[in-house]
């Protein structure tokens, strides 16, 4: 009778612990509200998605730095805490670099008891210098997900 409750037990033990992993990975995937950027090139009016041979990036007055060769767009992960945001971004490097202001608001939504929390935000204005940036296009203002395209960035043809 005893190694039936052990088996019992062990068994529901195997069971939540199995059921806390599924919730981590989805409550990883439905928090991560991450603003994608697609870089692209404009040369006499003709449009192309366009890579860049070394991007630098890293979050002014936070502790994150991305560093990668050979990328056509990028993720960047904005504050939880304040209404803004600023980047330093080189694309290239023999390139001048440039540095990205977002400014948003920010709503918190409630996900699950499991999950708790998250933040999705409303981009209002994207300041940017103009060393590389020839413009930038706000796709789309809302950002809950990182399934969309939410900026476009148009560099100089050089």
């Amino acid at each position: 009778m005893k190694s039936i409750y052990q088996i019992l037990l062990t068994c529901s033990l195997l069971a939540a612990i199995a059921a806390c992993e599924n919730e981590t990975k989805i409550c990883d995937q439905t928090l991560r509200s991450d603003l994608q950027v697609l870089f692209r090139r404009d040369s006499a009016g003709k449009v192309w998605d366009t890579t860049m041979p070394k991007v630098t990036l890293y979050a002014l007055g936070r502790d994150s730095i991305y560093k990668q060769q050979r990328l056509k767009n990028i993720f960047l992960t904005l504050s939880p805490l304040v209404d803004s945001s600023q980047f330093y971004l080189k694309v290239d490097s023999t390139l001048t670099p440039d540095t990205l202001t977002f400014r948003y608001t920010r709503t918190t939504h409630f996900i699950s008891p499991g999950c708790g929390f998250g933040t999705y935000y409303y981009l209002d204005t994207v300041v940017a210098t103009r060393h590389t940036i020839d413009s930038v296009l706000i796709n789309l203002k809302t950002v809950t997900s990182s399934n969309d395209t939410h900026l476009t960035l148009f560099f100089f043809n050089q």
